[in-house]
């Protein structure tokens, strides 16, 4: 019995470690997709150069990736950003005040 047991809890952990892998996969595989596209499109509309992106949400909606992000620029000034499908430009709109969460 202890032995099963024991055997439970390995499979359990290994497969809870290879479904938390495969989900950061393929998060990255689409943040690379659409990424350097909205970093590009920072630096030319707003001279911004991206430090990082917080607060990404990806959701597939009638076959469309719609994408919402914060951006965060290396000059501290953070901009909400949205796409509202795979084949459009960002709607990005500058955040008052950086230090908000929620802007």
């Amino acid at each position: 019995m202890f032995r099963s047991t024991v055997h439970l809890v390995k499979f359990v952990a290994v497969f809870f470690t290879a479904a938390v892998l495969a989900m950061t996969a393929v998060a990255q595989g689409t943040q690379e997709e659409w990424g350097p596209l909205l970093t590009d499109q920072m630096s030319l509309e707003y001279d911004c150069e991206v430090a990082f992106f917080s607060q990404v949400a990806e959701r597939d909606v009638n076959g469309q990736t719609v994408v919402i992000a914060k951006v965060h620029c290396q000059d501290k000034r953070t901009f909400d950003a949205h796409r509202p499908g795979s084949f459009e430009a960002f709607e990005v709109h500058p955040c008052e005040n950086p230090n908000n969460r929620v802007c």
